[in-house]
């Protein structure tokens, strides 16, 4: 006999607010089911995340378990349909995600959405001055039981880093912002897909990249944002495209935005304590997000107040 086990919603992303309004109907196909986490690719063809884990984001819908329960990869299985149902509103105001076996109660919970900080106009020149701490901080991370990630690479991701900075010191002579986008983009297509992990380590990289790019080029007015297109999905999975898609609209779970937020408030402590934590998400996830976000950062010191961080970071590589 199937055993229901019941969750408690404890906090909503804002990308999936529509949840709290709607009372039936499917939501979507479950992708993938790990102890603690479950993906679903929405109707709207958002990635929606389930998860027993405290961190949250505009993607996740964080949920308590109401009685015990070992993980999720039991009681849930891969392909089958997420359904929301209110059978009674009178007696139950809140309707009830169904998913697999488990039944998650989402009406009264906490609502997440990004806050982005605005920038001290010396906090970038002050990064760039302390570039080598941080570069240093990400490589002694990177070869802590790492291997695999763009700076402890394996034969998946040798070399890819270092051409990728020296394609970048090259475009940064590039006058037209436009054109420096487009040839960034070309310079990330090449990493997109690529590295071990179930979301590869050049695709955690892109997101971090563009999270950083984005963020500073919306307060810096340094033109669009840039987002990847279908150019970029054909190359990784769905899921993995959808965090990138995520990072670059800048739609952060909190210890990410914290990490960005850290830089316009000038903190160079709460970046690198930044750097630390997320580095221990998945294998190589966390550290290969972190170093795109950092070199995205470098990038704009150089292009704008021209610092030149990176031609010491090859350096640095090849000492």
């Amino acid at each position: 006999m199937t055993v229901q086990r019941n969750f408690v919603c404890a906090c909503i992303g804002d990308l999936h607010g529509w949840l709290l309004q709607e009372r039936s109907g499917t939501v979507g196909k479950i992708l993938n089911a790990f102890d603690t986490t479950i993906n679903i690719r929405t109707k709207e063809d958002e990635l929606l995340v389930i998860t027993l884990g405290k961190v949250r984001s505009p993607a996740n819908l964080n949920v308590t378990a109401s009685n015990t329960i070992d993980g999720f990869k039991g009681i849930i299985r891969e392909d089958e349909k997420a359904f929301i149902q209110d059978e009674n509103r009178d007696k139950q105001p809140s309707a009830t995600l169904l998913v697999g076996d488990a039944n998650i109660a989402v009406g009264d919970c906490n609502r997440f959405r990004n806050y982005f900080s605005s920038l001290d106009p010396h906090a970038i020149q002050t990064f760039a001055s302390n570039s080598y701490g941080i570069f240093s901080e990400l490589e002694s991370l990177g070869q802590a039981n790492k291997f695999g990630c763009l700076l402890n690479p394996d034969m998946t991701t040798r070399g890819l880093f270092a051409r990728f900075i020296d394609q970048l010191i090259s475009d940064c002579t590039i006058k037209d912002q436009q054109e420096f986008d487009s040839r960034i983009s070309k310079g990330l297509k090449h990493l997109c897909g690529v590295g071990p992990g179930f979301t590869p380590a050049g695709d955690d990289f892109i997101a971090g990249y563009l999270a950083m790019r984005n963020s500073l080029g919306n307060a810096m007015k340094l033109g669009d944002a840039v987002i990847p297109g279908n150019d970029f999905s054909v190359l990784t999975t769905w899921t993995s495209f959808k965090l990138i898609e995520y990072s670059a609209r800048n739609l952060l779970d909190d210890q990410a935005q914290h990490m960005i937020n850290s830089v316009a408030h000038n903190n160079l402590e709460a970046y690198i304590e930044s750097v630390r934590l997320i580095s221990k998400r998945g294998h190589t996830s966390g550290l290969d997000f972190a170093t795109g976000v950092t070199v995205a950062l470098f990038t704009i010191a150089d292009r704008v107040f021209k610092t030149s961080v990176l031609p010491s970071l090859v350096y640095t590589l090849e000492t």
